[in-house]
């Protein structure tokens, strides 16, 4: 055996003393668990990645639909990005004027949108329904993301 084989087990018997200190430590896997994810699952550092993957299982993928599904979900994202984008920026829809925006809601609901007490909630329920939109498009886009690694698809940043 060589010594670089007999560093590599040393190391080994040595992680593996502190993985049953840390279960100690730790009574329960709900406490653990966020502590390891946060540790190890998000790390940004690419040996302890690479790590992580070569002791995580690999799961056999759950089918062909995993590539559509992230094709459709990105298509969803990319609508509701810009439906989102236009309520925040009315004028990319075309209405300039909080005027114009009452206007064209008043035509699709009562007469009392544009005199009654709604009026004055438009900005706060425009913000809402714009923030909704957006943070729907980012969580479609995630899915997708976790979609394309179903499938076998790693995307990887390259670093400067």
């Amino acid at each position: 055996m060589s010594t670089d084989e007999k560093a590599g087990e040393a190391i080994v018997s040595r992680l593996k003393l502190d993985i049953r200190a840390l279960a100690l430590l730790y009574e329960s896997d709900a406490k653990l668990r966020p502590i390891l994810e946060k540790s190890f699952v998000e790390s940004q550092d690419e040996y302890v990645t690479r790590f992580v993957g070569l002791v995580q299982p690999r799961r056999a993928s759950r089918g062909d639909g995993n590539i559509p599904m992230a094709v459709g979900e990105i298509v969803l994202a990319s609508f509701l990005t810009i439906i989102g984008l236009a309520s925040f920026v009315p004028i990319m829809a075309g209405l300039n004027t909080p005027q114009q925006w009452l206007g064209y809601f008043s035509g699709a609901l009562s007469a009392s949108f544009t005199g009654g007490p709604l009026r004055f909630w438009v900005p706060l329920l425009d913000f809402v329904f714009s923030a909704a939109l957006l943070l729907g498009a980012f969580y479609s886009l995630r899915r997708a993301a976790r979609n394309l690694k179903n499938a076998g698809m790693n995307l990887e940043s390259r670093g400067s």
